[in-house]
């Protein structure tokens, strides 16, 4: 015979499917990382920021149209950030490392050369 479904059998079973529908998103979304795209534009705006506060590239009117890239090995990305100056579209290499949400980027030191300094760094 069947057990008798009782109050508190069916909701031992419904905290069950609960609990391991739980453990499956979240095993899912540890498995995950971010695609490509997703990554490129989080270095699009990135870059942007940095280039709007840094003193030495304020008021020149530089635009990171946008970054593309492909995975290069585990939360690591290689790709072109295409950067507008004086209506010029010039592409420099870009390194992009992705720790959960915080983003890190480099380039060359010379990569951003071809815009005029408005100020000297710091």
């Amino acid at each position: 015979m069947y057990p008798a479904i009782t109050k508190d059998n069916f909701m031992q079973f419904g905290k069950f499917k609960l609990l391991l529908g739980g453990l499956a998103l979240g095993l899912a979304l540890i498995g995950c990382s971010p695609t490509p795209e997703t990554v490129g534009e989080m270095a699009r705006t990135s870059i942007q920021d940095v280039l709007r506060v840094d003193r030495r590239f304020q008021g020149t009117g530089v635009e990171v149209v946008r970054v593309q890239l492909v995975a290069d090995g585990d939360k690591q990305y290689k790709g072109i950030a295409s950067i507008r100056h004086n209506g010029v579209v010039h592409e420099i290499p870009v390194n992009v490392q992705v720790d959960g949400l915080s983003i890190q980027w480099s380039t060359a030191p010379d990569a951003f050369s071809f815009i005029p300094q408005t100020r000297p760094p710091l």
